[in-house]
């Protein structure tokens, strides 16, 4: 099984470690979209291939979701109670470079900001997977063990709107400024449950 390792690092760089279970890690490093600053490693999160996980608001207590269970490309996304449905799975895919495509477990399709906008406000949907920057994201720790998620192609944030907590508050792209609802704590979903084969 192989474990994508992310090392947590200051607002400044980001590394990525790949580790495979029995052989050694070997380390792909690069500047902060942003600012280019040196890094600072704290400590490390595991994100493990082919595994879903949950992107809990550290504000809102609530789980990034698709608005309306929708499949559709162009459905935004939002929070909502945590349920623990594929709705509001998402399984990271390495893109390199510390990057990673975010895909929703129901749908297939993948966390977009629409049109790759790069301005403040701009929605945050699902759409068809592909190799385009506005897709890519990259995972930054905010040191109480919550992640900051990042745009490659505009260097801002994921982010609920407005700061709400309401089920059904829209998320947006956002200049970072440290907020609650722009931070995530990422759990890694419990895989599907198989029944044992009945014997007769």
């Amino acid at each position: 099984m192989k474990n994508l390792h992310v090392p947590r690092v200051s607002v400044c760089r980001y590394t990525l470690c790949l580790a495979l279970a029995s052989t050694g890690a070997g380390c792909l490093a690069g500047d902060d979209p942003v600012t280019g600053d040196e890094p600072f490693i704290s400590s490390d999160i595991t994100l493990v291939a082919g595994a879903s996980y949950t992107l809990r608001g550290v504000q809102s207590n609530k789980c990034v979701g698709i608005v309306g269970v929708s499949t559709a490309a162009g459905a935004q996304l939002d929070i909502e109670t945590c349920t623990g449905t594929a709705n509001q799975r998402f399984r990271p895919e390495s893109q390199g470079g510390g990057f990673f495509r975010l895909r929703n477990e129901l749908s297939g399709l993948c966390i977009d900001v629409s049109g790759a906008l790069t301005t403040d406000g701009a929605a945050v949907i699902q759409f068809n997977c592909g190799a385009q920057t506005n897709q890519q994201w990259s995972i930054t720790d905010i040191a109480d063990g919550s992640e900051r998620i990042t745009a490659r192609h505009s260097g801002k944030v994921l982010d609920v709107t407005g700061q709400a907590t309401a089920d059904g508050t829209v998320l947006e792209q956002f200049t970072s400024n440290n907020g609650g609802n722009q931070h995530f704590v990422m759990t890694q979903g419990l895989g599907a449950i198989t029944r044992p084969p009945s014997f007769r």
